[in-house]
């Protein structure tokens, strides 16, 4: 099995989540709505995972969300009170051990617990009082595919449904799985922006609102797949000092869907390229797509609040095509294994 092929197989995993996910989100939801608010616990693409489901839970349900820093648990043994509130801890082996023990303080204080990952029988499924399993079958490239969209979509399921408890309007999931098709189909495009980006050493990766994981995602694969360093940034933080490093011809990768961020997005386009800078847009957004250098343009109608999860299998497709070009081998990643512990 490779990387592609996993990469294609995410269409019918998205498909088979929501299938047998939803009733069991359902029930796993509620006591999270409950709650007075939300931790998520992860690492590396989970984490990324993580700032998405930040949004969604803020932004869906109402529920003020933090990223917790497992370091405290583990390293200098202050941990966090979890006090009326709940806990997520997200890895996709189930193998973390420092996400185990922010879940494993959580249940200390009797504060409800899930755990979201791949493996049912893991250290991380263990010590959460639930557990959503992502049904993804085995993931045997070293980089993160189809466990990260997967991990989205449990996100957006257990949001829509702790929404639902708090009387609030839930999200549908309609067009999701459509949506992914068409991002899976668009190598063609994907080489054609990776070929205009050539071999450029750094790039730019921005996005805003839910599509800052989005650019967390991206950059982290295509330093991961093709070693180019890559730097991710809300496109309202980069504009409040970064940008000030923007060089002529420098590449920027801008993930932007049509709604609340759209405008900014666009303005932020005008900016960097009056800089000098070329524009590779991801998008829903006919009018950013023109604008740009070059734009993979996904028109399957879909709720601003699920773009990072089609907009993610185009990047993965953008720097597969990028590791390609720099003769990378994306099976083998230089330095990285498939599950990484740390404390």
């Amino acid at each position: 099995m490779s990387l592609r092929s996993e990469i294609a197989e995410q269409p019918g995993v998205i498909a088979r989540l929501i299938e047998l996910g939803w009733p069991e989100a359902r029930t796993l939801a509620r006591p999270l709505a409950a709650a007075e608010h939300l931790t998520i616990a992860a690492r590396g693409s989970s984490d990324n995972a993580a700032t998405y489901g930040k949004y969604l839970f803020e932004s869906l349900a109402g529920l003020v969300t933090a990223l917790a820093a497992p370091s405290l648990v583990t390293r200098y043994r202050t941990p966090p009170s979890f006090a009326r509130g709940a806990v997520i801890g997200i890895s996709q082996s189930g193998a973390a051990p420092d996400v185990a023990a922010v879940l494993a303080e959580a249940r200390a204080s009797r504060a409800p617990t899930v755990a979201i990952t791949n493996q049912a029988r893991s250290l991380l499924a263990r010590t959460a009082a639930e557990t959503f399993l992502l049904r993804c079958g085995p993931e045997r490239s070293i980089a993160a595919t189809k466990t990260y969209t997967a991990t989205c979509v449990a996100l957006a399921l257990l949001a829509a449904n702790a929404a639902e408890s708090r009387g609030r309007s839930a999200l549908s999931l309609a067009g999701l799985v459509e949506s992914v098709v068409e991002a899976e189909a668009g190598e063609r495009e994907a080489d054609r922006m990776a070929r205009k980006i050539g071999k450029a050493r750094a790039i730019v990766v921005l996005g805003r609102g839910y599509e800052y994981a989005t650019a967390l995602e991206a950059a982290l694969k295509i330093k991961e797949l093709a070693r180019v360093w890559a730097e991710p940034y809300s496109s309202a933080d980069f504009a409040h000092g970064p940008i000030a490093l923007l060089e002529t011809g420098v590449p920027v990768i801008l993930f932007s869907a049509r709604g609340a961020a759209q405008g900014e997005a666009r303005a932020i386009a005008r900016t960097l390229h009056a800089k000098g800078a070329r524009i590779y847009a991801i998008t829903t957004d006919e009018g950013l797509a023109e604008y740009a250098d070059d734009a993979i343009l996904l028109r399957a109608p879909l709720s601003e609040a699920l773009t990072p999860v089609s907009f993610a299998v185009s990047a993965q497709l953008v720097a597969l095509s990028l590791a390609k070009r720099h003769g990378r081998d994306v099976e083998r990643p230089r330095g990285l294994s498939k599950v990484t512990r740390t404390r």
